[in-house]
């Protein structure tokens, strides 16, 4: 028989059960009643389990995968049991990390590197000055050693932060392994990220990313410009906002400004993009009527653009930017001073990227 104290947390879970399938609208109330006697029993002390493994998240994790086994009910239940954990802890690891990045930010930089900074912003910049004497040699020559040891100087690692506070460290585990024992239970309820709120380790990543870049990067002016973009990003292409992302780390790296996000030259990019991939060219003039030159795709689109650059063969914005990089006029579009929007479109392999004022 049953103690009371087991019948107590049998009949506590299929109560939470039973209001997470009412709130949910996909589980009947009747799904639960399916488990036998021995399943609601083993659920429940799988739950009681996990409760008293706090601290222990490898373990947990693996009571999670077990659970699942007991059908959609219970995976209902701890999704949104972790869900709300995840929403809870997320905001108070963000407040956390920028505290720490800010602490280590200002034990690395002292004048000399403040100073080292500036010349080394002022040397790539000057690449500029060569204008069409301007070579990928005098690029990975003067442009690559320079915005190397940039990133060196601007970007925290993430150790150099950790390092404040060990307990950030332990932390950031926590929210690690909420993200993993979610994703188990959205798999087995056949969810996407799409029917819920977003958030994967992919999230946690870039947020740590753009913090510690922007510690000792751009100044406020400058990261309004970034915040702006994040919203505007719902706009484009996911690999459309991150190609430009990308971009405008070089810009931030050697001292310029970043570029806002233009829709209108992302779609028009797009366009170009399309047009290149399916009709079987490469060129800033295309050969189809009405679309000619890029200022003609920009004003089609409903805005002005002021210079554009083409690429082929990856879809990784990453790759075209860095082709861009050490390609001399495609460089000196990237890297002008006088952008302010920028937009990317992707078709096939084929990347656009385009600049107004």
């Amino acid at each position: 028989m049953l103690s009371i104290k087991s019948k107590i947390v049998i009949v506590t879970f299929l109560s939470v059960l039973k209001i997470n399938a009412l709130y949910a609208g996909k589980i009947r109330i009747n799904d639960v009643n399916k488990l036998s006697q021995t399943d609601k029993v083993r659920a429940s002390q799988l739950y009681k389990e996990y409760d008293q493994l706090k601290g222990n998240d490898s373990k947990r994790t693996q009571i999670i995968k077990q659970m699942m086994d007991f059908g959609r009910p219970v995976a209902q239940t701890m999704f949104e049991r972790i869900d709300r954990e995840l929403k809870k802890k997320w905001p108070l690891y963000q407040r956390a990390y920028v505290e720490c990045a800010k602490k280590a930010g200002f034990k690395k930089t002292t004048p000399k590197t403040r100073q080292e900074i500036i010349l080394l912003e002022q040397k790539v910049q000057s690449l500029r000055a060569l204008g069409d004497r301007l070579t990928k040699d005098e690029i990975k020559r003067t442009g690559d050693p320079a915005l190397k040891r940039l990133r060196d100087l601007k970007v925290m690692k993430i150790d150099e932060i950790f390092s404040i506070n060990p307990l950030l460290q332990k932390k950031r585990e926590y929210i690690s392994s909420l993200v993993e024992q979610r994703k188990i239970c959205m798999d087995r309820l056949v969810l996407v990220e799409s029917n819920v709120d977003k958030f994967g380790t992919h999230t946690l990543i870039n947020y740590e990313i753009n913090t510690s870049t922007s510690v000792l990067g751009p100044p406020r002016e400058d990261m309004q410009i970034l915040e702006s973009n994040k919203k505007i990003s719902n706009l484009i292409r996911p690999s459309e906002a991150s190609a430009i992302r990308d971009m405008n780390e070089y810009r931030i790296m050697i001292g310029l400004k970043p570029c806002i996000i233009d829709p209108k030259l992302c779609f028009a990019s797009r366009e170009h993009s399309k047009d290149m991939e399916e009709k079987g060219f490469f060129d800033h003039d295309s050969p189809i009527k009405g679309k000619k030159t890029p200022w003609i795709r920009a004003k089609l689109a409903g805005t002005k653009a002021n210079s554009e650059n083409i690429y082929k063969g990856n879809q990784s914005g990453k790759a075209a930017n860095q082709a861009w990089w050490y390609s001399p006029g495609h460089h000196l579009n990237m890297l002008n001073p006088d952008a302010k929007r920028v937009g990317m479109g992707l078709t096939g392999k084929h990347w656009t990227q385009m600049f107004g004022h």
